[in-house]
């Protein structure tokens, strides 16, 4: 008999705790992977909780984990995606299966309609924590979608992949004759995360004349904005490591079992000197976490960074995108 109650989580953020997700939870500034990691160590250190489940849907959210998350902690977690690679929002407007008419957005991922949808129609006493993970894993990799999947992986505490999903869960006496074999239908199609949001402007343009030039306006100065911080990035690294090899240096993947970065206080301080001089990272700007993290990894100095920042985007006009409105995403 467990003294202390299980938990299954579910963290829905675009911006991974850490990485391009580096970042994290919706709210400015982020919380970053190692200071998650943190807390949960101190959770299992007060003995908090029995043992945890966590669902984690974002872009790159493997990287939250990667090479962080410890085996002792009673803790088994999913995520919708390597360290490296995209998730995928789906019923989206224009796709199939479609949102109900109303909505112009889409109203979930892949990876988490997947496992939502698993639990609403199967009996959870049956099921287990690794037969769920299998068939969650199957949906969301895009094997009938070109393109447009990920890979669900696993980390922490696998050791008790084979109980039942209800005691984290929860039971709903309508499945209680289910028998655990219905096949979820195919997701068609589905949409770049990080697309989502300029999606949802597009959809707008069909409303009334006034809402169709605001949403253009914002069409207009969101794309601009985010060539200006692919751009910056892209000088920033050259500028630091040169020419050559700038894009290497910045884009280089780190060894499977090693995290992001090995300061996080680094990352953090490389962030905030970027969005000073450069703008906000937005959400989309996010993808480029990993770029910061080489930065720390190559052992650049917060003055280089400054410096860098500065050419990169001296005579940009930050207004809506400065930090001091949206928020540091450190």
């Amino acid at each position: 008999m467990d003294l202390y109650p299980r938990h299954a989580t579910h963290l829905t953020t675009e911006a991974p705790l850490a990485a391009a997700s580096a970042g994290g939870m919706p709210n400015m500034p982020y919380l970053y992977a190692g200071d998650f990691i943190k807390v949960l160590r101190e959770k299992h250190a007060s003995k908090s909780y029995s043992k945890m489940v966590i669902y984690v849907e974002a872009c790159e959210s493997g990287s939250i984990f990667e090479g962080l998350m410890p085996e002792d902690l009673n803790i088994y977690v999913t995520t919708a995606s390597s360290a490296n690679e995209n998730s995928y929002g789906t019923y989206c407007p224009g796709t199939k299966p479609p949102p109900p008419p109303e909505y112009l957005t889409c109203l979930g991922d892949v990876y988490s309609v997947s496992w939502m949808e698993d639990s609403e129609t199967h009996n959870l006493k049956k099921e287990t924590i690794k037969d769920q993970y299998e068939v969650v894993k199957k949906r969301t990799s895009g094997s009938d979608r070109v393109n447009m999947g990920s890979h669900v992986m696993e980390y922490g505490d696998k050791t008790f992949k084979d109980e039942k999903l209800f005691l984290y869960q929860g039971f709903d006496p309508a499945n209680a004759n289910i028998n655990n074999r219905l096949l979820l239908p195919g997701l068609e199609s589905a949409v770049n995360q990080r697309d989502a949001d300029v999606l949802f402007m597009w959809k707008r343009l069909s409303e009334g004349l006034e809402e169709k030039l605001r949403a253009l306006t914002e069409i207009k100065e969101t794309v601009l904005h985010r060539k200006h911080l692919d751009s910056s990035i892209d000088f920033i690294g050259k500028h630091l490591f040169g020419f050559e090899n700038g894009p290497s240096m910045l884009e280089a993947p780190r060894s499977s079992g090693q995290p992001l970065v090995d300061d996080w206080d680094c990352l953090k301080r490389m962030v905030r000197v970027f969005e000073s001089h450069c703008g906000s990272l937005t959400q989309y700007g996010m993808k480029h976490m990993g770029a910061f993290a080489n930065i720390c990894n190559n052992g650049i100095s917060e003055a280089g960074m400054k410096e860098a920042s500065i050419s990169a985007c001296s005579g940009y006009n930050l207004a809506k995108w400065s930090p001091l409105a949206l928020g540091h995403s450190a």
